[in-house]
């Protein structure tokens, strides 16, 4: 059976990447300007509010397992989740995500 914890990383996950696909379709459409490019990014702007909302709720989980709010995301820094990511982080080292 999948513990409550597994599912809202596994949800997460899914947010953003669902968030990542958008972005890349609309940085690479042929015709920014255009009226579906318009639409698409309203439509991130309501799944990146759904993502935070998301991240708020489920803060302690996220954080405690190495998940910071989506670099997209309008929440502010909080010393509590950096902290907790940090020690994730340092308790699993192979897990730290690669620098870009």
């Amino acid at each position: 059976m999948i513990s409550f914890e597994n599912r809202v990383l596994y949800e997460y996950k899914i947010k953003t990447s669902k968030i990542d696909t958008l972005v890349k379709s609309i940085t690479t459409h042929r015709d920014p300007k255009s009226q579906e490019c318009i639409d698409a990014s309203k439509f991130l702007d309501v799944l990146i509010s759904e993502i935070d909302q998301f991240y708020k709720s489920n803060d302690d989980i996220l954080s405690n397992n190495g998940k910071r709010p989506h670099p997209r995301s309008g929440l502010p820094e909080v010393k509590k989740w950096n902290e907790n990511v940090e020690k994730f982080f340092e308790k699993n080292p192979r897990r730290r995500p690669r620098s870009k």
